[in-house]
């Protein structure tokens, strides 16, 4: 046998050394750069077995973390074998607040950790020992939750031994064919089940684009919807549209949910009307093509959608977040062994584009040929066509313009954007960031409706909130400056437009020192002169609202410079805007919501305006309704607060300290604003 060069020698050792600190050593002092290619391979499984070494470690740590607050709370314990009988909302603070997660990325990471540690050692065992790494551990800790304990050890050992050598679309389909087979008959229950919780949700992508889609929905119509779209969009190409296949299909469907989906003409030389078999009108596979794109079991572990928020991140009990709108879902809880893009299987590659597709459809996705057209326009109103504004939906426009409006597109973008003073991106509620020209259109749109809430946000040189005020409609402009005496059904009347408009509301984010120059007062700045000039203005009627928000923006800086100088006399907050009562004032509220942005514990992206306006000190134990004491909680961590050993402090008005009962320490200030 002939002698091996040392690196291939090397890598051969790395690749069957045992997972621990020996490995780390050998290969923090190896360089992939000069090892041979042989080695290289070597090298690379060692790494990742190390990994998987690593994260055991870091579950295990988890799982006592969960173990241990439970076992504090006398209404959770322990069983026998020491696990926590369910992961509690306080455990997955403390380990959010530790590892910087989400709430409902540490809950499932601490369900995770659960499982691995007790209810299947073995799979932990085998994580432990780099046989598997994090993405099959999970898979097979997914797949068999819904078996029982002693059925779920019995199907992950007999998956163990090949686990680690398959691909995760051959681990996948071995999985669901064992859990079939150790529980047949739950097999139709569990698929009701899970048809009970479909929904469709909304969240952001990178590119600035968004995904839409449906879970859980019934598989048979969810095929036959796809089917639709398809042949639709294969018509359409047909008749000479350009663009790819799913580019057509993406279009369709937009088209159809919003109803502006324009006339697909014939093909050429085909008559503008259906067969007389009843057979498919758009000449297309009635099959429609493939019956779906990607990995069903590609999702959220955490249930949500694969927010987010942002996912974006709900954790159970607690109100969506996303940073920004009721309903939205974030991304994956964690971009650890995060689910393959849509239209992958999980296997080895793109799922094939209807091969039985009759010929001269194209089904490649590329494109043929034609002009791409356009995405389907926005509608002026959503809902029923012609239907008048639901009455509870009017009172939630008017009475609370502090809180999106349900179901409508929620705007936030600085005044310098929309007067063209500045290219800086907005926000929309459900989907982030935005570019400029979108916030400008949306905008548009919403400055033409009577009923759209506007207000705008003063903030400080670090874009953190000092005021805000609420900006009527010029044509609305029967109440004070600030907004908060105006009636309440302003912009509900008679006159307002029919429909639902499709923005709710525009927060406008605009400097202190856009609005008062130096020397000047708010309330002079707001009595004259006027908004700077935009070199290419916007409409009429958005100048006209911008006009407006500027005044307002002038006047409520003013009243804030009064607040600050009394609270610099005061030596520290001067209560101006206390309230006696338990419930802050709309002004106050509002103030706070701004300030705040989001839910005070670090980790946590729930929207102030969802959450609970927290007294810090309780109210019934002399804690004051003023900004000093008030800040965004939501409901979870309102009552994490509560629970033995956590301590709460605002060592200034906006500026949070928490304490966990295990003595770490974690400060927040106010969110800043872009303007």
């Amino acid at each position: 046998m002939g002698l091996l060069p040392s690196g291939e020698l090397a890598g051969i050792v790395a690749e069957f050394l045992t997972p621990g600190p020996d490995l780390a050593g050998w290969l923090t002092l190896t360089d992939p750069g000069r090892l041979e290619d042989y080695a290289l391979a070597g090298v690379a499984v060692a790494w990742r077995r190390l990994a998987a070494w690593a994260t055991a470690g870091e579950l295990a740590a988890v799982g006592q973390m969960a173990a241990r607050v439970a076992a504090r709370d006398s209404k959770v314990g322990l069983g026998e074998d020491g696990r926590p009988t369910r992961v509690t909302a306080e455990a997955a603070t403390e380990i959010a607040l530790a590892e910087a997660m989400s709430q409902s990325m540490a809950s499932w990471w601490a369900d995770l950790a659960v499982s691995l540690s007790w209810r299947l050692p073995a799979v932990g065992a085998a994580l432990w020992a780099g046989q598997i790494d994090l993405g099959r551990a999970r898979k097979i800790a997914e797949a068999t939750r819904c078996l029982s304990e002693q059925k779920a050890r019995e199907v992950a050992a007999a998956i163990l031994p090949e686990a680690g050598d398959l691909t995760m679309g051959e681990l996948t389909a071995r999985l669901r064919r064992a859990v079939l087979a150790a529980d047949p008959e739950g097999a139709d229950e569990r698929r009701s089940q899970a048809e009970a919780e479909a929904k469709v949700v909304l969240h952001p992508d990178d590119e600035g684009t968004a995904t839409l889609a449906g879970y859980n929905l019934p598989a048979i119509q969810a095929a036959a919807a796809m089917a639709r779209i398809t042949a639709m969009a294969k018509a359409c190409k047909a008749a000479g549209q350009g663009g790819g296949i799913d580019r057509l299909r993406a279009q369709v469907m937009l088209g159809l949910l919003l109803g502006t989906l324009g006339h697909i003409p014939p093909a050429d030389g085909a008559p503008d009307e259906p067969p007389s078999d009843g057979g498919d009108p758009d000449g297309g596979d009635p099959d429609g093509g493939d019956p779906d794109g990607g990995d069903p079991d590609g999702g959220d572990p955490d249930g949500g959608d694969p927010d987010g928020g942002d996912p974006e991140d709900s954790a159970p009990g607690e109100p969506p977040s996303d940073g920004g709108d009721p309903g939205n879902d974030a991304p994956p809880p964690d971009d650890r062994d995060a689910p393959p893009p849509d239209g992958y299987d999980g296997d080895d590659g793109p799922i094939p584009e209807d091969p039985e597709a009759p010929a001269g459809y194209a089904d490649d996705g590329l494109d043929d040929g034609g002009i791409v057209p356009a995405w389907p326009g926005l509608p002026s109103a959503i809902g029923p066509g012609g239907a008048a504004i639901p009455p509870a939906l009017a009172r939630c426009r008017a009475q609370r313009p502090d809180r999106p409006v349900p179901g409508l597109l929620d705007l936030t973008v600085p005044w310098r954007t929309l007067a063209g003073l500045a290219v800086l991106p907005g926000k929309v509620g459900r989907l982030g960031p935005v570019t400029p020209a979108i916030a400008r259109q949306l905008a548009e749109v919403a400055a033409g409706d009577l009923a759209a809430a506007w207000r705008v946000i003063v903030t400080d040189s670090d874009g953190h909130a000092i005021a805000v005020a609420r900006v009527p409609h010029p044509r609305c402009m029967a109440g004070q400056a600030d907004g908060f005496d105006s009636p309440a059904g302003a912009g509900t009347g008679p006159g307002a437009p029919r429909g639902v408009g499709l923005v709710g509301r525009v927060t406008l984010t605009l400097g202190r020192d856009m609005v008062i120059p130096p020397g000047r007062t708010g309330a002079e700045a707001g009595g004259a002169g006027g908004p700077p000039s935009p070199p290419s203005p916007p409409s009429d009627r958005l100048a006209m609202m911008l006009a407006v928000a500027w005044r307002a923006a002038a006047k409520a800086a003013d009243r804030a410079e009064k607040i600050a100088a009394a609270d610099a006399v005061a030596g520290g907050c001067a209560h101006t805007e206390e309230s006696p009562h338990y419930r802050p004032p709309p002004r106050l509220r509002e103030y706070i919501v701004a300030r705040d942005v989001t839910c005070r514990i670090p980790t946590c992206r729930q929207p102030a305006w969802q959450a609970d306006l927290d007294h810090t000190i309780p109210h019934d134990k002399g804690g004051r309704t003023c900004k000093c004491d008030l800040g965004g909680g939501c409901r979870t961590h309102h009552q994490v607060k509560q629970r033995p050993g956590w301590q709460l402090t605002q060592d200034r008005p906006g500026h949070f300290r928490w304490v966990t009962p295990a003595g770490r320490t974690y400060v927040t200030g106010p969110d800043a604003h872009l303007v």
